[in-house]
């Protein structure tokens, strides 16, 4: 009974025991989670039947336009629809239209002539300039070019639209040809790259480890040829092998990953835009390397060959070191090459900036040695061959300046046959040894009769085109010792030095002296003009007894040091230090190509042209103590005449009463400008008195030559300043006087023959920079300037070229040009001949 009670008892649900239910539930009630009896806040709700707008919501989505030509059929051609992949580098359109910059600066500038008008500089230097009439000044503005960078942006966004919008409708037109059988090859070929097993992905990663161990080889590879360069230009032909085999052997370790393990996976991956730029700087870096080992090759087996032969005339070296070079050269212009396609992110960040010294230097290294491979090539031309042949070497001293470089105190005559000197001779007396040898008698130019009234040897050098001055010191030379010579070469006391350098000090027994790089010319000058034996009367006899020791040095030269000469003979050529001059039109046309033969440049049609030579007479050696500074403005007008302004100012350092050099400096001075350019204004001249000059005998002849280089056009009424037509140019020529211790400025202002095309539309096809390339259907207009250096004389040299209202500059041809809103600048010291352009565009 009891039994069957407690079993009809009901349970709880939860806990299965009986006296209660699952609502009270112990353990139930021990979890149950607290909860929150605090009432929530009534809120009143109203609703209304109407719902009024807001009259300040904004409908950011717009009302729907009816389509109208959506219901219009397109037409459709019947043919095969012609398909078109195009790929968009988007990260290259971002990177071009970063790198087209337009410089800026905030530098004000002084400019000048505007008309005849003069106003007074910053900077007074005497009380003289001060009373002179000034010139009057533009200024050229330099504000930030915003709007014209903000429009090269706005044209590069277009072309990107223009080009992502062809691709979109490239997509569209291949969903309209789409078919059923284009849709089962697709399914396929989805199919087979899911297919594709996971190992690929490994591979992958593979590439990225091993491409890493290549570039690293690689980087090492080229810090071994660096080091096997420098071994093999200072004859350490040991270290230099070994370091070449070291390179050819990082570059075989290089050439083994990428050839025969990854080969066509490297392929593929090349073609992918994610790593294809890596895997193709490998490449790169890898055919580079190759090259420029082929090319060490070929020097470092020359460089041997001079070593092994020791018993060689110097001018066989030379053709021997020539022979390997020409092998050299055109492996290094191709590992420059394909340098240029390496990102530098693709090197290691350890050897990245050793790298991009080595990518530097390497191309200044090529540079230099295809100017020492042409320096030998003519050295050869020169000097062999078995054809007996003579030369006039003519040595200038540049402390006092003449158009060609300097006065010709000494000469020499250098007979050579079959690639050797067989005879060089150096009078004692120097060029004043013909004088009493002339068989002929002609009248100098005007500003020479201020010393002489007969045109002598010693003043030959009068033109400014060295081949013209080299034809005259022949001419002089023939008539005064009965004999031709087959060429001339003209050098300059600078080069003296050079050789120095290298050959380090001589010392003359005979006359008791040393000379060094650092002295030379100053102990030279001394013993030629003071301290040498007046009875003898043989000043230059010292420079004989060193052209013998200079002669025995270049046979006895280091491979390393004749590699030096050739690089200090070849600057010399370059910063027209020496110049020369050959009969023969082949060879003398081989040099012109070098721009060793000191010659007038031609100028083409519409260009600026600027040469300013200083001819010295009477004024000592106070050259040494001048420091000339050039100064031009062309300014461009609305029509597109140009006016152009050259001031020209000379400091003398020397201290009054100075040997040699604190004397007053006189000087006649010409400036070569465009042929037919009009004088407007000049000033600041002084001139010599009229007394001081020498009258040459009535029957002394007019020079041919003279009269053929120089037609005089006019004299400049106002300031006597004399414009002749001379080898193409208008030349304007005047005195300037400078006294120690103070600086004379002199300027010209002059009208250019042509006006500046103001509505020229550039050819697309022309080599012009990217950043105008978008530009080529406006209104553009080009201004160029050739400026030449004078031999003898490093001048500081700034110009400015101001814009026409309305234009803007947005190309240069040098770096080192400033860009302003309109105009430019640029500022340089002229050790060699320069070109300058400048495009202009209108707003």
């Amino acid at each position: 009974m009891l039994e069957s009670d407690k079993k009809n008892k009901r349970k709880c649900s939860v806990c299965r025991e009986v006296g209660h239910n699952k609502r009270k539930c112990p353990d139930l009630m021990k979890t149950e989670k607290k909860t929150n009896t605090r009432k929530s806040p009534m809120v009143v709700v109203s609703v209304g039947k109407l719902h009024r707008k807001s009259p300040h919501v904004v409908n950011l989505r717009g009302e729907k336009k009816e389509d109208v030509w959506s219901k219009v059929d397109v037409y459709r051609d019947e043919s095969v629809v012609k398909e078109e992949r195009r790929v968009v580098s988007l990260a290259e359109m971002v990177r071009q239209a970063n790198s087209q910059r337009v410089e800026s600066s905030t530098q004000g500038a002084s400019v000048y002539a505007e008309k005849l008008k003069v106003e007074s500089r910053k900077k007074e230097t005497t009380s003289a300039r001060r009373k002179e009439k000034k010139v009057k000044t533009k200024k050229i503005t330099f504000k930030s070019p915003m709007p014209y960078v903000l429009g090269l942006k706005s044209g590069i966004q277009k072309k990107v639209s223009s080009t992502l919008s062809s691709v979109i409708q490239t997509q569209k037109d291949f969903v309209s040809a789409f078919n059923f059988k284009r849709f089962a090859y697709s399914m396929v070929a989805l199919f087979l790259l899911v297919a594709i097993p996971f190992p690929a992905i490994g591979y992958y990663n593979n590439i990225k480890n091993t491409g890493n161990l290549v570039v690293e080889q690689s980087t090492n590879a080229f810090m071994s040829l660096q080091s096997s360069t420098v071994a093999a230009l200072n004859s350490n032909l040991d270290q230099a092998q070994y370091d070449l085999n070291s390179a050819l052997q990082s570059f075989g370790n290089a050439s083994s990953v990428l050839e025969k393990e990854h080969r066509a996976l490297q392929f593929v991956a090349g073609v992918l835009p994610v790593i294809g730029k890596q895997i193709k700087s490998r490449q790169h870096l890898l055919v580079a390397g190759h090259h420029l080992a082929l090319g060490n090759t070929y020097l470092v087996k020359g460089i041997r060959s001079l070593e092994e032969q020791t018993d060689l005339h110097l001018t066989d070296k030379i053709g021997i070191l020539a022979a390997h070079l020409k092998g050299a050269i055109p492996q290094y212009k191709e590992a420059l090459e394909e340098l240029g396609g390496v990102d530098q992110k693709s090197i290691p960040v350890e050897y990245q900036e050793s790298f991009d010294d080595f990518r530097l230097l390497f191309t200044a290294f090529v540079d230099d040695m295809q100017d020492i491979s042409n320096l030998a090539e003519t050295t050869e031309m020169i000097f062999g061959g078995s054809e007996f042949r003579r030369y006039l070497l003519v040595f200038q001293n540049n402390n006092e300046i003449r158009p060609t470089g300097g006065f010709m105190g000494s000469f020499a005559i250098m007979d050579v046959q079959k690639g050797k000197i067989v005879n060089l001779d150096v009078p004692g007396g120097g060029t004043y040894d013909l004088q009493g040898q002339l068989d002929t008698y002609v009248k100098p130019p005007l500003p020479l009769q201020l010393i002489n009234d007969r045109w002598e040897f010693q003043d030959a050098n009068w033109f400014p085109d060295f081949a013209a001055s080299a034809q005259k010191m022949a001419w002089f030379y023939e008539h005064g010792r009965g004999a031709t010579v087959d060429g001339v070469m003209a050098i300059n006391a600078t080069v003296l030095e050079r050789m120095l350098s290298v050959l380090g000090p001589m010392v003359s027994m005979d006359h008791g002296l040393e000379i060094a790089s650092d002295n030379a010319l100053e102990v030279l000058q001394y013993e030629v003009e003071v301290d040498y034996d007046k009875e003898k009367n043989q000043p230059k006899e010292v420079i004989g007894d060193l052209a013998q020791q200079f002669l025995g040095s270049l046979g006895d030269l280091e491979t390393v040091d004749a590699l030096r000469l050739l690089s200090e003979l070849n600057e010399s050529l370059q910063n027209k230090e020496i110049q020369v001059y050959f009969s023969e039109d082949n060879l003398q046309q081989k040099l012109t190509s070098f721009n060793w033969t000191g010659q007038i440049l031609p100028t083409a049609e519409g260009q600026d042209y600027l040469q300013v030579v200083n001819t010295n007479i009477r004024g000592q050696k106070s050259d040494a103590k001048i420091e000339q500074t050039i100064e031009h403005q062309a300014l461009i007008e609305d029509d597109g005449s140009i006016v152009d302004t050259v001031v020209v100012h000379r400091k003398h350092t020397g201290i009054l009463g100075q040997t040699f050099y604190g004397v007053n400096n006189v000087n006649y001075i010409r400036v070569y400008v465009p042929e037919g350019a009009e004088l407007i204004d000049a000033g600041g001249f002084n001139y010599p008195p009229e007394d001081a000059f020498e009258v040459p005998e009535a029957w002394y002849e007019d020079d041919v030559d003279l009269a053929l280089y120089e037609q005089e056009i006019a004299i400049h009424t106002k300031t006597g300043t004399r414009i002749t037509s001379e080898f193409g140019k208008t030349a304007y020529g005047n005195w300037m006087m400078t006294m120690p211790g103070e600086t004379s400025s002199v300027y010209f202002v002059y009208r250019l023959p042509f006006k500046l095309n103001l509505n020229e539309t550039l050819d697309s096809d022309e080599k012009i920079s990217d950043i105008i390339k978008d530009f080529t259907s406006e209104e553009m207009a080009r201004y160029s300037l050739s400026l030449q250096k004078q031999s003898g004389i490093d001048s500081g040299f700034s110009t400015q070229i101001i814009a026409p209202d309305g234009w803007v500059p947005i190309w240069q041809t040098n770096d080192d040009m400033v860009l302003a809103s309109n105009g430019a600048e640029f500022e340089t010291v002229l050790e060699t001949d320069e070109a300058l352009g400048l495009v202009l565009k209108k707003k």
